[in-house]
């Protein structure tokens, strides 16, 4: 049986008094208390019997080495970052109590082993800058949202992506060149690619060389975004233009090409790869390029395999993630200006 404090004995009691008219019922004085029915029903049934509040049958065995106050100072110091883990807790506060059995307990209440999502760190501006972005954006229809063009670079590796990699295989078969991962120095190498996505479909990709400048920069706008402007039939006025607060992207030159072209630009927050649904593209892209049956040998047809994926990625697929910009602002709002799922 679970066994309530005196207090909240005492509030059970009370409840299900009938001096008050009917005996509230177990299931609504639990769904006040917080509690189950039948922790509520049993704990009632104890106090009635003994008409003390304060006395408990002796559990029988013996009792546990981490209670439930260890447990509760235990999520306490996870709570607060003084311990980054169970094996941590198990160090810092129970030294006589094994790490396993600590790891158990903190299942039991709730708290369980799983890895650390990867996020970009936060800083307090970075909060207030994300909370005055969805403030000023949150009131934005699909329609408005579908005037916005998405832009990023993104790094591609000849030897597959950063990431995990998994395969199936039996007991003994890890070293069979189908179940390894090939590494070699700096991926075998990388190109750099610069992209754009509109409501109607992906924009221009473009190969970039060595590394980006804000000259380089002003090349692209001039080449791609102008020449996805040509492909879709818009106009540079008649589009509100994403990209992040790289150094490139806000550089005088930069600055002066937009006004030039009168582009409108949206005021975008630092650390803030989860409103941006190009993330999803970059991706995707990968996703498709590792699952080609003649994978790329050099950087040449690496390029080339990336124009396929690209401009073969479904329509649909895009304009789901243009439909989710709306939960993403209504997300980064229920959080604060903090992390979100996305």
């Amino acid at each position: 049986m679970t066994i309530c404090t005196p207090t909240k004995r005492a509030r059970i009691l009370a409840l299900r008094d009938s001096r008050f008219g009917h005996p509230m019922s177990f299931r609504k004085i639990g769904s006040i208390l917080g509690i189950p029915r039948n922790t509520v029903w049993r704990n009632w049934k104890a106090v009635t019997q003994t008409g003390d509040c304060y006395a408990y049958k002796p559990r029988p065995g013996r009792p546990r080495k981490f209670s439930e106050r260890d447990a509760r100072h235990a999520e306490i110091a996870l709570a607060n970052s003084s311990a980054r883990d169970a094996t941590d807790v198990q160090r810092q506060l129970f030294s006589n109590i094994s790490s396993r059995t600590v790891q158990r307990r903190l299942a039991d209440i709730g708290l369980h082993g799983r890895v650390r999502r990867k996020k970009p760190y936060l800083s307090p501006l970075n909060v207030e800058q994300r909370k005055v972005f969805v403030a000023g954006t949150g009131d934005w229809d699909m329609e408005k949202w579908r005037l916005v063009i998405f832009s990023d670079e993104s790094k591609f590796n000849l030897f597959g992506s950063d990431g995990r990699q998994y395969c199936r295989r039996r007991v003994g078969e890890a070293f069979l060149p189908r179940n390894v991962k090939k590494v070699v120095a700096h991926g075998g190498g990388s190109l750099m690619v610069w992209g754009c996505i509109t409501a109607t479909g992906v924009g221009r990709l473009h190969r970039i060389h060595g590394n980006l400048n804000a000259l380089k920069y002003c090349a692209i706008l001039e080449e791609s975004l102008l020449g996805t402007l040509h492909d879709h039939s818009l106009s540079p006025l008649s589009i509100i233009l994403q990209h992040d607060n790289d150094r490139k992207h806000t550089s005088r030159l930069a600055k002066a090409w937009f006004d030039k072209h009168h582009v409108l630009l949206l005021p975008w927050p630092s650390s803030s790869p989860d409103l941006n649904i190009i993330e999803h593209v970059w991706e995707e892209l990968d996703r498709h390029l590792r699952h080609r049956r003649q994978l790329p040998r050099n950087l040449d047809e690496l390029w080339a395999a990336l124009q396929e994926e690209w401009y073969a990625l479904d329509i649909e697929f895009i304009r789901k993630l243009f439909d989710s910009v709306p939960a993403r602002i209504a997300a980064v709002k229920d959080a604060h200006g903090l992390y979100t799922r996305y």
